[in-house]
């Protein structure tokens, strides 16, 4: 009987082990049979003769596109030649905010005092990259500048440049980045970025803003042993962590990058709803995408916003005006007020009402499903600007 009983067991988890086998075959082949249909449809649509009405059109085009090219190529030139023209009226503005009046700490811009620290917060694209532990270290921010890759061509990329003051927080004068990029798609102008370098911060001892001191719980040893705990430092979100870190297609997130992005793609997901995507979590390569996309972004608000208009960022005259969608907020809860007081009345009434003739309710749902997605991390909620 024993031996009949572990048979009868063998039995069973050999069963179980081809129905798994047959499972994943089967899973295999229908993913054969998906991707050779679509690569025969591929190659059905390559095939397929294009009518000579749209052949034509084309080399219309394409004839209107390569005067655009040149048309672009003498923009940039100017661009270039008003770069130079404006660059003296920076190193104005510079001038007069790093002049001391020989009172107070030495910081950045002692002639007005966190500066850059306020303007930047003012953007809406680093009002909440810019921490708390941040401020303190972008006080002693002298100035920022930007050129391009290539002068020539603008679609190559841009730098960054973060000028600070001797500080007590890190060796470096100066902080870089570069975005290198290229058109991924000439007919809608869509950019691809290639790869993001920056400059290491040489953190001076302890003062590192990036990490936290963490208490490590000490096992055993009773009440004596306890007493003398054990400190570990871990990663924290910090500006000077999560806008100056290297990013390149392919490459292996750390685990603070991968949460920064994976909270990104939950912000993304369709209002009211769930991502749509299949899968769970995104892989490392999508994931390293959108934080791309995002520092990308970041980048190019230095440069075409933060730069040329610092004063009205600082004063926050340039700040997004939002009162028309608060404005839109207001008159959505009063129209759902309104409903809810007519949902009451009509419970109130006769209930041998007809049925499916209540007013207000499809009108709520109509509402909610019209109302925008809530912004995504790389566009950082809208606050109200901050002045001294």
């Amino acid at each position: 009987k024993e031996e009949k009983k572990i048979q009868e067991e063998q039995d069973r988890i050999d069963q179980e082990e081809r129905e798994r086998e047959e499972a994943k075959a089967h899973a295999e082949e229908e993913k054969r049979v998906a991707r050779d249909r679509k690569k025969a449809a591929k190659e059905v649509k390559e095939v397929k003769e294009e009518p000579e009405i749209v052949k034509r059109l084309k080399e219309t085009e394409d004839k209107y596109l390569k005067l655009e090219k040149e048309m672009e190529k003498k923009i940039q030139q100017l661009v270039v030649e008003y770069t130079a023209k404006q660059q003296p009226l920076l190193d104005e503005r510079k001038k007069m905010l790093c002049v001391e009046d020989g009172a107070g700490e030495k910081t950045g811009t002692p002639a007005l005092t966190g500066f850059w620290s306020k303007a930047l917060q003012n953007h809406p694209a680093f009002n909440e990259l810019v921490r708390e532990w941040d401020e303190p270290v972008l006080q002693y921010l002298q100035d920022m500048q930007h050129s391009f890759v290539d002068p020539e061509d603008s679609d190559k990329g841009f730098n960054i440049k973060l000028i600070f003051a001797e500080n007590p927080y890190f060796t470096n004068s100066a902080l870089e980045k570069e975005y290198k990029t290229e058109i991924e798609n000439p007919y809608c102008g869509e950019q691809k970025v290639l790869g993001i370098k920056c400059t290491q911060i040489v953190w001076k001892q302890g003062k590192d803003v990036t990490v936290e001191a963490v208490a490590k719980k000490v096992k055993g040893g009773g009440a004596k042993k306890a007493k003398k705990k054990k400190e570990k430092e871990e990663a924290r979100p910090s500006f000077f962590r999560d806008f100056f870190r290297d990013l390149y297609p392919k490459m292996e997130l750390s685990p603070d990058a991968k949460e920064m992005a994976q909270s990104m793609q939950e912000d993304e997901a369709p209002y009211g709803g769930e991502d749509d995507d299949d899968d769970e979590e995104k892989d490392d390569e999508t994931l390293v995408g959108q934080l791309m996309q995002f520092d990308f972004e970041a980048g190019a608000a230095i440069k075409d916003d933060l730069v040329p208009r610092a004063i009205r960022w600082y004063t926050g005259e340039a700040c997004p005006d939002d009162d028309d969608d608060d404005d839109d907020e207001e008159g959505d809860e009063e129209e759902d007020d309104d409903d809810e007081d007519d949902d009451d009345d009509e419970d109130s009434e006769d209930d041998s009402a007809p049925k499916g003739k209540g007013k207000g309710k499809g009108k709520g749902v109509a509402k909610k499903k019209g109302k925008s997605p809530e912004l995504k991390a790389k566009e950082a909620p809208k606050e109200e600007c901050k002045q001294q």
